[in-house]
């Protein structure tokens, strides 16, 4: 698995277009939030995703009009106390009226049990795994009737923390650009069936050594409503970059990575001319497998700091090679001089990772949005990784935010295949939660914030803010009430991220945030 270069490149891009790039897309009606029972299985099964391409499984909160809609939280233990990986879910909902919810939670050891619990109106229920079912190992189904909702995980351990969307959607394949198994790294791949019917999986990796299929998995076979761990001794082993694909044989499955550092690894010292030293790091990021390949990834928050590491990793699981350009924009970019931009080679069935630490121009504590693109057309998959010492500034404009306090920690984020108009976060429980709004499209935005909260919504004025095209801004929060759920509304297409601290000790999180996907478009400006 070859990695990507820094510095200056033999193959040149132009900043804004890179040479040649196919849209993605197309728009299909969105019915993501569509849901048919049949008499067969009392699961809800979603008719569509919310773009037109293979696999196309993102999650987005419910159809303003669906009857019920349903999420999968595929991975975490439910010990009750001392777990690596406790897992609760939060389920929002916007409506101006409550509903119920239907949480199934499903064991490793073959248990399944029920709870409906009740969703207020404009407000919140935390559901917490361990106090339904005991396991080493659960996914949770949520089934929420009416309302206007979304679901997110919390993940909690004494390594760190997670938040992040739970999949509303199952899919025939699933990717995790990245993952390690060496010294002091422990990777969980969860596969959770939620539908009545068996089914097989074949699972392959790209490694720093080829590519891998290990005889044990494939066909490997998951029962109906049932939850499978793969074993740890089935990965391939000491390995310190690692990409999986999970193909379903028949019918569609939920897949999961959690993955834990716990300090007892080697230093990390990356590639470029002048590399940088991060200590060995601790950890937790759980979150679900990506569901669909496309031709572009956006993320809206990247910064390089002083004792922590900033990755970019690119699977290529097709069979043609990508070339890749990855642009790197910061904040304000007419303050900072523009870094090149990174010109990969993916070969398929392989995976590249990219270490913005060490690229050549990047200016340490300016943050940045990072632009994947495949300019020839062949899809791939992209997430980003952050680990080390992040520190973290409470809400507000950075003229006026309070020092960055450093905190220990891992985090890993999937990037976004489309842009949206209004965006939903549910879980805001930690210290300093930070937002981020992208704008990628040509003309500048208007960003409005509601907070969702004690059975109302009202606007949060200090948020207001306009995004100059191709920027981004940190939201204003300090007015808000105590980390709320929050509707971002903007008048063109933008992306949403967020970033949390763990409330006690070390641990951080970062993830996009859900789109409505009536707002969902094409990321803009993909000439």
């Amino acid at each position: 698995m070859a990695r990507g270069k820094t510095g200056r490149h033999t193959r040149r891009t132009k900043r804004t277009t890179p040479r040649r790039w196919l849209p993605f897309l197309a728009l299909v009606g969105l019915t993501t939030g569509a849901v048919v029972v049949t008499g067969q299985t009392s699961e809800p099964v979603r008719t569509s995703a919310i773009v037109e391409a293979p696999s196309a499984e993102l999650p987005v909160a419910a159809e303003p009009d669906a009857l019920s809609t349903a999420w999968y939280c595929a991975a975490g233990t439910a010990r009750g106390d001392g777990g690596a990986a406790e897992l609760s879910v939060v389920i929002a909902n916007l409506a101006g009226r409550g509903t119920t919810a239907e949480v199934v939670v499903t064991g490793s050891n073959g248990e399944r049990r029920r709870t409906v619990v009740e969703v207020p109106a404009s407000g919140r229920t935390r559901v917490v795994g361990s106090e339904i079912l005991s396991s080493a190992w659960i996914g949770m189904t949520v089934e929420v009737l009416g309302g206007r909702a979304t679901v997110e995980r919390e993940v909690s351990g004494p390594l760190g923390i997670d938040v992040s969307p739970c999949s509303s959607n199952a899919a025939a394949r699933w990717y995790i650009p990245s993952g390690s198994t060496v010294q002091g790294v422990a990777e969980h791949l969860v596969l959770f069936n939620p539908f009545p019917d068996a089914t097989s999986v074949d699972i392959t990796f790209a490694t720093d050594a080829g590519r891998r299929a290990p005889r044990a998995l494939q066909g490997l076979s998951i029962p109906g409503r049932a939850l499978r761990v793969v074993p740890t001794d089935d990965l391939p082993a000491a390995r310190p970059e690692l990409a999986t694909k999970v193909t379903a044989r028949t019918g569609r499955i939920v897949v999961d990575r959690v993955q834990t550092y716990d300090g007892t690894g080697d230093t990390v010292t990356g590639t470029g001319a002048d590399p940088v030293a991060t200590d060995a790091p601790t950890g937790l990021a759980a979150t679900a497998a990506i569901g669909t390949t496309a031709t572009r990834w956006f993320f809206p928050a990247g910064i390089n700091s002083p004792g922590t590491r900033t990755q970019l990793a690119v699977y290529n699981p097709g069979t043609r090679a990508a070339e890749v350009d990855v642009t790197v924009t910061y904040e304000e970019p007419d303050l900072l001089a523009e870094v090149e931009p990174i010109a990969l080679t993916v070969r398929g069935g392989d995976q590249q990772l990219v270490d913005l630490t060490d690229v050549a121009g990047i200016v340490v504590g300016a943050a940045y949005i990072i632009d994947v693109r495949s300019i020839q057309g062949v899809p791939v998959v992209a997430e980003q990784l952050v680990f080390g010492a992040v520190p973290v500034a409470a809400p507000g404009p950075p003229a006026e935010a309070e020092p960055a306090a450093a905190v220990s920690g891992f985090a890993v984020v999937a990037g976004s295949p489309v842009a949206a108009g209004q965006w939903f976060l549910a879980s805001r429980g930690a210290r300093n939660p930070s937002v981020v709004v992208a704008n990628p499209g040509a003309r500048s935005v208007t960003v409005t914030v509601e907070q969702v909260v004690e059975g109302g919504r009202s606007k949060v004025e200090a948020a207001t803010v306009e995004i100059p095209a191709g920027d981004r801004r940190v939201l204003d929060l300090r007015e808000a009430a105590l980390n709320p759920a929050l509707l971002v509304r903007a008048d063109g297409p933008v992306v949403v991220s967020h970033s949390l601290v763990a409330n006690e000790g070390d641990g951080i999180a970062q993830a996009l945030a859900t789109p409505l996907p009536e707002t969902v478009v094409e990321l803009p400006g993909g000439g």
